[in-house]
This record gives C-alpha cells, sequence and structure tokens, in this order.
C-alpha cells in the first residue's frame, strides 16, 4: 500500500460476494489456523448455500482493495426472549473478524467491526458481543467493547458429554 491510499473500502457484502467471502474464511481456517476438511471448492459451494439460507440473521460486510477482497466480518443476529416491557429484543454476536496478513494494521478491521456496529444500531440490538483472538483485544476495547464478568462461556466442542441419568 502507498502513502495517502486508502487501505479498503468496507461495505455490506451481498450475495455476489459469497465466493469471496468464502475463499476469505478458507485462507483463515486453513492457512492460519490448520484446519482440514472438505475441499477449497467443496467449502466454497457450501458457504455459499449456507449463507442463502441465513441472510437475514447472518449479514456480512467486506473490504475491498481494488477488485480484492482483503477482509471480512459479520453480524450474526439472534432474537431474545421477550419482555412485559419489550416483545421484540434482538442482539448481536459480531463474528469472523479476518484481514489479510498483508493488508493488517491499516485500519481496515477497525473499519470492519465499525460497520459492523453501525449495522448493529441501525437493527436497534440490545448489545453486540464478541470472542476476540488476544490480538484483536485492545482493538474491540478502543471501539467501546468492555469486559464483563456477567457472560459465561461454555465450550461445548470441548466438554465431555455427560454419561445419561437412568
Amino acid at each position: 500500500m502507498h502513502e495517502g491510499e486508502p487501505a479498503a473500502t468496507v461495505r455490506r457484502a451481498v450475495v455476489d460476494d459469497s465466493a469471496a467471502l468464502a475463499r476469505l474464511r478458507w485462507v483463515w481456517r486453513t492457512a492460519e489456523r490448520g484446519e482440514h476438511g472438505l475441499s477449497q471448492a467443496e467449502f466454497e459451494t457450501a458457504f455459499e448455500r449456507w449463507w442463502a439460507a441465513r441472510r437475514s440473521a447472518h449479514v456480512g460486510f467486506i473490504a475491498e482493495r481494488g477488485d480484492d477482497a482483503v477482509g471480512m466480518a459479520w453480524l450474526a443476529v439472534f432474537e431474545r426472549v421477550p419482555q412485559p416491557r419489550r416483545l421484540e429484543r434482538l442482539a448481536g454476536n459480531l463474528q469472523s473478524v479476518f484481514v489479510l496478513e498483508e493488508f493488517r494494521n491499516h485500519g481496515i478491521g477497525k473499519a470492519l467491526v465499525e460497520a459492523v456496529i453501525a449495522e448493529a444500531r441501525s437493527r436497534a440490538l440490545g448489545y453486540l458481543i464478541v470472542h476476540p483472538s488476544e490480538r484483536a483485544y485492545p482493538l474491540y476495547e478502543r471501539l467501546g467493547f468492555a469486559q464483563t464478568n456477567r457472560l459465561l462461556h461454555l465450550d461445548l466442542d470441548t466438554l465431555p458429554a455427560a454419561e445419561p441419568s437412568e
């Protein structure tokens, strides 16, 4: 990147961005996290089907430099149990914020998170949560996220299944 050039343009993703978003997710999870399973082509096809079925609850954002997708972020919107004073209650989970390594530290991650926050506000979500990496923690704090002792996390992928009781 050259001095004075915008790092990237961030916008809400559309259906035509599915393949680019799938490629970003693929790079992140395979190259950076060492996960393996489906081939890249199989994953892209499955990802496109997944998002087509969940587009109303999963809002994608894409960062582009020229014609190239260089980053993404997701807002997963979920319904909460109604209250007597407010029947419609929504909250959000900020997910899968990722910027290609060569484009990091140029404000792209910040712009993606700000786009998600703006979308969450526009939908009148009650709160937004994130499970940040240690590296990204300061970014989220600068943008107003705060630690809380009111949220507990149970990792069901690592917790042994309970024996059925008789």
